[in-house]
């Protein structure tokens, strides 16, 4: 008989077995319910991260816009219905059925501009052979190319503005960001330079950037210094025939021009009087009577200026050939000149729109180029007009400053001062007149140059100036400060000078003779003109910052502890190139009777990248972008705009370092996947390279090598000991 008790024991086991597979399905169902929950929630915050990224990213685009004085532009789907059909049937999707939806769209001056934004600067565009690709899936990934592709498809559908679409892809945030930016017209799409910010699609710019950037024409200065350069020509094939010698070329033309200011005088009367025993009646007379009494009726000073000045312009009065009429010209050669000065010279030299452009000294240096050197036969290395205004900028000189240019050339630092002085004065003579008579000071030893800087400043109606013919090591220092020697010998401050600007001769100190003419020998000596707490900006080759010679090392030393050094920064290596110099300069700027702070934190900018290019037969050119870079470098050092290190590094500096930027610069950036697989690639081109030429055991060891190394180095279980 079957035993009746086994029966509930083994049904008793398979229910409770059964009853574990239930609770063991049930837990196993919770857990997944509680997983995919989880990877919802993960999706959701994923979502949202994005979205806010994005948003972040959308709000510092419209900042850049609020900065031009866009504060509404189309966002999406919105603005005039022109624009929702010209974007019908245009989204970057796949199948690109839907409404093409950028991120911004605005109209100015009749520009339609495009912007597409991403969160990252690896998004910001992608290029393949330097082409725009407007295929998906890049034109959805990327900024520029979605905008690209926006603009295209507006110019295929038809939009009522026939200027152009400027389609722009912004990648990154404020403090790591890239900005691209393309011009696209039926028929062309032409990716210009990368910019800052958005400054050249400002009202009052955009036609300028287009004009320049887009079509290749010359900005507006650039057109109205050429009749400068065409006189120049014509006045050195004139002064070449009637062999006037290198050295009085230019004090030929101050003469003239400074004549040419006199009331009363005439171009009529150079009548080529050639009469030995009537000298006085020779052009050449009449032109050195009009320029001396033009500087002495204006009260011009001090005298020894102007006695100089007329030391240098009486050749002219006994010169023959410059006296006598020239059968070809018709007229005396003194006349032949004046015409062309008076014509295509005089007009733009004292051209209020010109005012803070040094256009004498741009002449001159033009003219004299023509003689077969680089302007040098002067001394000249001419400072270019943006790095000068910059310069004055950047030590903030204002109405009430007292500011000096030890080394002053042509004084193009001195009429930049001017104009930013002039400007803060706003409609107040009395203050623009005390700026002429006495905040204006320039040392100059070269008896040329000194003539050019001084009919410079006098032509821009500031010839009370205090500019005077010496040495910067030499010049009566107390004197020029206005200080006073009391009767026990003590010295009382006199009004001193606030800010100085200086480009010092280049390579003065070529030996052990001359080694105290070096570049930082002139910053040291200009530091000690300046009041306690004045400003000096210096431009100066990049190797003055590093110390060359042991001089130059104890100087930095020197400088510390009797000032700070503020900032450097690095210029485009072209920076000279119409000068014929080949230097790769820095701007440093100091502030002087405060010794450096071991803990102070100076500021080393890259800013090669300034919107200039050096074209064919042009020379240095603005791109169109230069004064949006430079805002941006302003901003940025005033702190109202961060960047990265590859553009500014603030860091403790002390004397024994190099101070440049390359010196300090770390790399910020999280590396991207091309990153690493750049250097990955690297790596194994590497060890292909090492066993291809047999040195593949340096990079491998065997195992015996491996044994060795690791050999005692385990305990009895074969964990590695500490």
């Amino acid at each position: 008989m079957v035993s009746k008790k086994a029966v509930p024991v083994k049904t008793v086991a398979t229910k409770k077995v059964a009853a574990k597979k239930v609770a063991a399905k049930k837990a196993s169902t919770k857990a997944v319910t509680v997983k995919t929950v989880a990877a919802k929630k993960a999706i959701v915050r994923v979502a949202f991260n994005e979205n806010r990224n994005e948003r972040g990213t959308d709000q510092f685009v419209r900042d850049l816009l609020r900065d031009i004085g866009v504060t509404k532009p189309w966002e999406q789907d919105g603005g005039p219905r022109w624009k929702r059909d010209a974007l019908a049937g245009g989204s970057k999707t796949k199948d690109a059925k839907g409404e093409g939806k950028p991120e911004f769209v605005f109209v100015v001056d009749g520009f339609i501009v495009i912007v597409e934004d991403k969160k990252e600067t690896r998004f910001t565009k992608f290029l393949k052979d330097g082409n725009v690709l407007v295929t998906h899936p890049h034109r959805e990934t990327y900024a520029f190319n979605g905008a690209v592709h926006y603009a295209s498809t507006m110019l295929r559908k038809g939009v009522p503005h026939d200027k152009g679409i400027f389609a722009v892809g912004i990648g990154g945030d404020e403090r790591h960001h890239e900005i691209a930016v393309a011009y696209v017209a039926p028929g062309q799409i032409k990716s210009l330079d990368d910019l800052d910010n958005l400054d050249v699609f400002a009202e009052d710019a955009i036609g300028e950037y287009h004009s320049v950037a887009v079509l290749g024409n010359k900005p507006q200065a650039e057109v109205r210094l050429d009749m400068v350069k065409a006189a120049a020509y014509r006045l050195h094939e004139g002064m070449r025939n009637v062999a006037v010698e290198g050295d009085r070329k230019a004090p030929l033309v101050s003469a003239i021009l400074l004549a040419l200011e006199k009331p009363g005088f005439s171009l009529s009367s150079l009548r080529g009087s050639f009469d030995e025993s009537l000298p006085d009646d020779w052009d050449g007379a009449k032109i050195y009577k009009a320029a001396h009494d033009y500087m002495t009726s204006k009260g011009f000073g001090p005298l020894q200026k102007i006695g100089t000045l007329l030391d240098q312009f009486s050749f002219i009065r006994q010169a023959p050939s410059l006296n006598r009429i020239n059968n070809e010209l018709g007229m005396t050669p003194l006349r032949h000149f004046a015409k062309i000065l008076k014509s295509d010279v005089q007009k733009v030299v004292t051209d209020p729109s010109m005012i803070s452009f040094d256009v004498l000294g741009n002449f001159y240096h033009e003219f004299i180029s023509y003689g077969g050197g680089d302007g040098n036969t002067l001394g000249i290395v001419l400072t270019p007009e943006h790095v000068t205004t910059l310069m004055a900028e950047l030590i903030d000189v204002g109405a009430g400053d007292w500011v000096i240019d030890p080394a002053a050339g042509t004084a193009s630092f001195l009429i930049a001062a001017m104009h930013r002085m002039f400007i803060d004065a706003g409609d107040d003579e009395t203050i623009k007149d005390d700026i002429r008579k006495n905040r204006l000071h320039g040392i100059e030893l070269q008896d040329k140059l000194f003539a050019i800087g001084t009919t410079n400043m006098i032509l821009r109606g500031d010839g009370k100036a205090n500019f005077r013919r010496d040495s910067i090591f030499e010049a009566p220092m107390h004197e020029m400060r206005g200080d006073r020697q009391g009767t026990n010998g003590k010295w009382t401050p006199g009004h001193g000078f606030t800010k100085a600007l200086l480009n010092p001769p280049y390579s003065q100190a070529k030996d052990a003779v001359t080694r105290h003419l070096s570049e930082l020998a002139f910053i040291e000596k200009a530091l000690s003109f300046l009041n306690p707490g004045g400003r000096l900006a210096a431009v100066v080759p990049q190797s003055t910052m590093v110390g060359k010679t042991a001089e130059d090392r104890a100087r930095k030393v020197a400088i510390m502890r009797k000032h700070s050094l503020d900032a450097v920064i690095t210029l485009n290596m072209a920076t000279f190139a119409d000068s014929g110099v080949s230097v790769h300069p820095v701007i440093a700027l100091f502030t002087a009777g405060r010794p450096h702070s071991a803990t102070a934190k100076v500021k080393f900018v890259d800013f090669q990248k300034d919107g200039y290019k050096v074209l064919i037969h042009r020379g240095l050119t603005d791109d169109g972008t230069a004064a949006s870079r430079r805002k941006h470098l302003l901003e940025v050092l005033k702190g109202d705009t961060i960047e990265e290190t590859k553009f500014i590094v603030r860091s403790e500096a002390t004397a024994q370092d190099e101070w440049q930027h390359s010196y300090f610069y770390f790399n910020d950036l999280p590396p991207t996947l091309n990153d690493f697989k750049t250097t990955v690639a690297d790596f194994l081109a590497w060890q292909v390279d090492m066993h291809a030429h047999g040195k593949g055991d340096i990079i491998t060891p065997d195992e015996i090598d491996l044994v060795a190394l690791f050999d005692g180095a385990t305990d009895d279980d074969g964990a590695i000991k500490e």
